[in-house]
């Protein structure tokens, strides 16, 4: 035997088991739970594969709240929740951007998609809401619960506090909407927006995804972005991007 090959066979050997054992783990990361929820998750985002879901006509059906022309070419999709101190920031300072520059001249329609993670008075809030925009007073109601913002699960957004909020809004029946609070008429739909943002894999309010109005190539935003970094997609998507 010639020992000075020796050195050289034990190399080519050590790099053998470095191969298998990289394979292994490859096979192993791939059956993982997480792994596999990031994987589809990904391709729902960049694969278009909810693009039926996220597309303006769906969403219409959905009841979702709106703003703005549903001829706009883009649609923003806000993943919110009324007790996020972020979103309340983005409602403020982004938004009124947002609407004079693309929502007031047709080129984009922002929608409202419910995310209630902050705790219990928040899937009261979502609720609430839809039945101010029964009476087309969502974005009032909207508004008035951002202005008065308080602490999480402090009790400011509590059913009886909602219902005050709601009576301040002019115009809105307020027996029709404490009737439709009470009875729980939109749970579904905020089980339903949940259920959409966790199948995309959101976990943070605000969320938002900007898609083209038939639900195709979503681009994902989470914070409360400046308006700048909404711009940018905005424009690359009228653009064609």
């Amino acid at each position: 035997m010639n020992k000075n090959n020796q050195p050289d066979k034990d190399k080519k050997v050590i790099k053998l088991i470095i191969i298998i054992v990289s394979i292994v783990a490859l096979i192993e990361a791939a059956s993982l739970p997480s792994y596999n929820k990031f994987q589809e998750a990904a391709a729902q985002i960049g694969g278009g594969v909810n693009s039926n879901k996220l597309s303006l006509s769906s969403i219409t059906q959905q009841g979702s709240p709106m703003l703005g022309s549903t001829s706009a070419p883009i649609t923003v999709l806000e993943f919110g929740d009324f007790q996020c101190a972020k979103c309340a920031r983005f409602a403020k300072e982004t938004e009124p951007q947002l609407n004079q520059t693309y929502i007031q001249t047709g080129k984009a329609i922002l929608v409202f998609k419910h995310f209630p993670i902050h705790g219990p008075d928040s899937k009261t809030a979502a609720i609430a809401s839809q039945c101010a925009n029964d009476q087309g007073k969502f974005w009032d109601f909207h508004d008035i619960l951002f202005s008065n913002q308080g602490p999480e699960n402090s009790g400011w957004a509590s059913a009886d506090n909602l219902k005050k909020f709601a009576g301040q809004i002019p115009g809105l029946d307020i027996q029709k909407f404490n009737s439709c609070l009470d009875s729980g008429k939109y749970i579904s739909l905020m089980q339903n927006d949940m259920a959409l943002a966790n199948s995309l894999g959101l976990q943070a309010t605000p969320s938002f995804l900007i898609v083209k109005t038939d639900g195709t190539n979503p681009e994902k935003l989470e914070g409360s972005q400046p308006f700048p970094e909404f711009k940018a997609i905005i424009d690359k998507k009228i653009g064609g991007g």
